[in-house]
Formats: structure tokens, sequence, C-alpha cells
């Protein structure tokens, strides 16, 4: 009989995000917990149009109502969560929150009450320590979460190394992407399919075109993207952005008026292969950020993963996780230069044989690493022998640590 495991989260309102759950059932008989879909919204857009249609499942998915609605997820808990915890004996517990997140300690609290046999665990992104007061309150939860948690599964190494500074047990933690990708949904395309994609969203089909798909927010980098590629024009006038999202610089961007930048509204996820599919590289520009109410670096970057698997080109700075995910020097340029962008952008241009080598590594690095069926592969070999373990001091801890270690970058 397969081990039994509660994964909670909002992440898994919508099928596509469960994926990963699915790929789980080799391994676990999963349920998941998670978040009625009405309220939701993804880029301006209800959740529900994020949906293909009614999807038959190999898991049983459990939805609540978010208390108080329309919160930050980290602000709120789910009303009535307590009938999942006793349900049935779970041997795992999984919840995907930051530590500081209600619903994580909500979660908490009903496995040790209902579940003690349970081991109990969260999943974290945050990769940057607050400073002052903030950073001392979550200095004292995130030590406090390495004392009550069983285990720790972290979507960056620098997120693992917060837990560690805070007392958790190196091999009680992973390092491991939250969500992998479909291959046969993210897959590429021959030119002719390219043309007709370029064709039906009125884009040149000569023009060499770099995009971007996201938040067009400051710590995103885009403009200084749009920067990168104005300095190019002179020399290459067939280089064209095509940015496709939306966020506050919005009306920044449109203001600029410029005939080689293309913007597409933003869309559901399951139109995005299409997009990534119809340019040549997708650039991720993202610097960090810190204000008075909010400090952050990329925590992934989901989008480079699906055009890695669809076989385009991807280029991205050095903030935060992204050359970790991208795990190749050639593909990484330094954060909020635009010279160095532009550097990169115009040797990925005009030499041939790096784009052919580029994208034929990072497509593999999907494969190796980052499909659905790789990511919950790891996943279980972390949680298995946490549950055969019993939390024993001392035996397997070195296959424990190698299995905990990130990927090579």
């Amino acid at each position: 009989m397969k081990p039994t495991l509660l994964v909670i989260g909002p992440t898994y309102t919508i099928a596509v995000n469960r994926q990963k759950l699915w790929a789980l059932t080799t391994y676990f008989d999963v349920t998941c917990a998670t978040s009625r879909s009405c309220d939701r919204v993804i880029f301006g857009h209800p959740i529900f149009e994020s949906e293909e249609g009614e999807t038959s499942e190999p898991i049983t998915v459990l939805r609540f109502r978010e208390f108080p609605r329309k919160q930050r997820d980290t602000r709120m808990v789910y009303a009535g969560l307590d009938r999942a915890l006793k349900s049935r004996s779970f041997d795992l517990v999984l919840v995907e929150s930051e530590p500081w997140a209600l619903v994580k300690w909500q979660a908490w609290l009903l496995t040790r009450c209902f579940q003690r046999g349970a081991r109990f665990g969260e999943f974290s992104w945050e990769n940057v320590e607050r400073t002052g007061w903030k950073g001392k309150l979550l200095a004292w939860i995130y030590r406090l979460s390495s004392r009550l948690d069983d285990f720790v599964i972290c979507g960056n190494k620098n997120c693992r190394e917060i837990f560690l500074r805070r007392g958790a047990r190196p091999d009680r933690t992973l390092v491991a992407a939250q969500l992998g990708v479909d291959p046969e949904q993210f897959s590429p395309v021959d030119p002719q399919e390219r043309k007709e994609l370029r064709q039906r969203r009125r884009l040149s089909l000569d023009s060499y075109l770099v995009g971007f798909c996201g938040r067009f927010e400051p710590e995103k980098g885009v403009l200084d993207l749009v920067a990168a590629i104005q300095s190019l024009r002179g020399a290459f006038p067939q280089l064209e952005l095509v940015l496709q999202g939306t966020g506050s610089l919005l009306p920044q961007l449109r203001g600029h008026n410029l005939p080689w930048m293309h913007i597409l509204e933003a869309v559901p996820h399951f139109e995005v292969p299409d997009f990534l599919r119809s340019i040549d590289v997708l650039v991720l520009p993202s610097k960090p950020f810190k204000s008075r109410q909010r400090v952050w670096e990329e925590q992934f970057g989901h989008v480079l993963i699906e055009a890695m698997a669809c076989g385009t080109l991807v280029l991205g700075s050095d903030s935060g996780s992204i050359p970790e995910v991208i795990g190749d020097p050639e593909a990484i340029f330094q954060n909020s230069n635009i010279d160095d962008l532009a550097q990169h952008l115009r040797a990925v241009f005009v030499d041939t044989a790096l784009q052919r080598r580029l994208r034929e590594r990072q497509r593999q690095r999907v494969f190796d690493y980052f499909t659905n069926e790789r990511v919950a592969a790891r996943y279980a070999g972390f949680l298995l022998r946490l549950v055969n373990a019993r939390q024993t001091e001392g035996g397997g801890d070195q296959a424990s640590r190698e299995d905990c270690e990130p990927p090579e970058t």
C-alpha cells in the first residue's frame, strides 16, 4: 500500500498546477486541499479561464473557502480545513506557503491535533532575508518552523540557506521546484507552424523576436530589456521585442510608441506555449527590488523552463535563482546592466551555432530536472526516506544529504 500524502495550498486551484501531484501518485496516495476558484485572478483574468475543461484526475481534490476573502495567500486560512485532516489517516502533510503564512500554522495545528503520526512539512520560496524589526520577527518564525516542522522543501538554494541558518537539519531540507512542466504541452514546433503562430499574432515573419512573458513591474527588468533592444537596433534592425503580460508599467511601455515593440495582452496559461513558440529568444531580466514594504529577488521564474521545453532559447539575469534554473553561464547576464544584456543578445543573434548549442542544452535540462515526473521523483526520494526513517537520528544521513542537494548548475 502506498503512503498517504496530503498537500495543502492555493497553488493547486487550477488543474495545470496539479500535474506534479498526478505524477506523485506513482509513489503516494495523494489528496489535495486547495481553494475554491471563483475569487482568484491571474494577470487580470479570472482563474477559471485558465482551465481548459473538465479533467479526470488520479488524486482526491478537496476545495475550501478562503477566509478572509481576497486576502494574500499568507493572510488567509481555509474554512473547514479540519475536515480534510479528519477524513483519513495521512503519513505526510505538506503545506505550500511561507513560514509566516496563517494557513501554514493552521495546517500545522490541525496535523498535530488529528494526525499525530504524520510527518509535517512546508514548501517555501522566500530567498531574501529582511532587515529591521520585520527581519527580527521573521527570524524568530524561521527558528520556530525549523524546530517544529519535520521537513522543509525549498524552491531555491537561498531559501534552504535561510532555513539552515535558523536551525533546520540539512538532511530534512530539500531544494526542488514547486511545479514541473509538461514537455508534451510545451514542445517545439517546425518553421511552418512558427510562421502561422506569428501570423496569428500579427508579428513579423522575418524578424528576430526577443520576448518577455510575465508581470510588467520594475523588478522584472522590462525597461532594461527595452533599452537593450533599442541600443542594438541601429546595427541589427531585424531585432524586435514582443511583450506579453500586464502590470503597473503597461502605460509607460505603451507610451514609448515604438514600431518594433509589440505588446500583447495577458492570456490564460494554456495559451502561453504558443507565445513561447512564436519567438526566437525569451529574456528574463529580473533585478533585486527593495522598498520599505517589500524586498524581492526572482525565486524561480517558471516561464524559463516552459520556454526551454519549447526549444526557445532562454537568457536570464544573475538575480535570485535564475542562474540555478537555467544552469548555463553562457546564458546569464548581469542584472541591471543594460550593456551586458545587449552583448548577450548580440552574441546569440550573430552566432547560430551558439543558438543551437544553448537550445539543445536547455531543453535537455528540462528533461533532466524539470518535467513533472522528474520533480515528483525528487520529492518522492526525499519524502519516502522520511516515512521510512521515522525521524531516527544518524542512519542514512549521508544518502539523505546527497538527495537533498539542488541540481547541478
